[in-house]
């Protein structure tokens, strides 16, 4: 096994060809792991001077069999390309070898104070590939993200688990909407609807639906070349010429994750929006829907899907940083509760 670390953006771009020979033969591995997200995520989100690139990749002989899509951040912290817009993150590996060699071949060519991985699954392979480290290693269960399998069929009626209750509550939100227009966009029929998402999110940002900094430039940008290149639709509701609603849904072969939503303050407008889109979507085959990360109770309590849990892995270069890794996790949990009770 040979372990390099790649920094130059060169290098990174030269990479695509083998890297997605590898995303090809992995089953369990999601669009956040391909090398389009990574690449134009650092391009257009992560290049600047307050970041170290530090791709590390593993070869057996000449053939690539695993690559760890790494960065360094101005706090010396070793993490996954844009982890915090990443529903899922981890690395691609079609072999098992000890993890250790590629934090060793990091630590020699970069001052680090932490490593940390968030938003791993339970059969992540990056776990495959934790070994007994001599760092100071902490894992927590850190957030949860939900399922729903569809059967090919009529919606609700293919999911045996709904009751009168769920299906009477969808024929309300259909009703409350009977004006609304809904269709989906991919990238070969219909070009990217940029000024129509502008306006929706300034309008949702006037509403206080949203902060100043819901997406950005720099995050529009990589939707809009995922989009391109075929690896996000768009499910849209318009009234008329309005467009009232947008998701952008990750398609990965037959699951469909719903990243992004955005939505004006219209009646039950982003419900509309999830049931007309799975309505749609298994009309014609069976389908898994990822609601994606966050415990949000609308989609839960609507649509039953099944919950799962996400992992995070922080290994520390020493007991001090441990120590300030906690004492700062305490001291922002005590400032939201404080905020919460001045805002009340």
């Amino acid at each position: 096994m040979e372990v390099k670390i790649l920094s130059n953006i060169n290098d990174f771009k030269d990479l695509e060809g083998s890297w997605n020979n590898l995303y090809n033969k992995i089953n369990s591995r999601a669009v956040f792991q391909s090398f389009d997200f990574n690449y134009y995520s650092w391009v257009y989100e992560l290049n600047n001077n307050r970041n170290a690139l530090a791709l590390a990749v593993v070869y057996n002989e000449n053939n690539l069999i695993a690559v760890f899509p790494f960065y360094i951040d101005d706090r010396k912290r070793v993490r996954f390309i844009n982890d915090n817009h990443a529903d899922f993150c981890d690395c691609l590996s079609i072999e098992e070898f000890d993890f250790n060699d590629v934090l060793q071949k990091l630590q020699e060519q970069f001052v680090i104070n932490s490593f940390n991985f968030i938003n791993l699954r339970y059969d992540a392979k990056m776990l495959n590939n934790f070994k007994l480290s001599p760092l100071f290693q902490m894992c927590i269960s850190s957030a949860e993200y939900s399922l729903l399998d569809l059967k090919q069929g009529i919606f609700p009626e293919n999911f045996k688990e709904y009751k009168s209750k769920q299906k009477t509550e969808f024929r309300r939100v259909l009703k409350k909407n009977k004006d609304k227009m809904h269709e989906v966009f991919y990238c070969k029929e219909n070009a990217f609807p940029i000024n129509e998402i502008n306006l929706l999110r300034d309008k949702m940002i006037a509403l206080g639906i949203r902060n100043n900094n819901f997406l950005a430039l720099t995050q529009l940008a990589l939707i809009e070349k995922l989009y391109q290149n075929g690896k996000i639709i768009l499910s849209i509701v318009k009234t008329q010429d309005t467009i009232n609603a947008i998701s952008f849904i990750i398609k990965d072969s037959d699951q469909y994750l719903i990243w992004i939503d955005m939505y004006d303050n219209s009646k039950m407008i982003n419900i509309f929006n999830y049931i007309s889109l799975v309505s749609l979507l298994s009309s014609s085959k069976a389908v898994t829907i990822n609601f994606g990360r966050g415990g949000y109770g609308y989609k839960t309590s609507n649509f039953l899907p099944k919950v799962m849990y996400l992992s995070s892995f922080y290994i520390f270069t020493s007991k001090w940083q441990e120590l300030k890794y906690n004492v700062e996790g305490f001291v922002m949990q005590l400032l939201k509760i404080m905020y919460k009770k001045i805002k009340q």
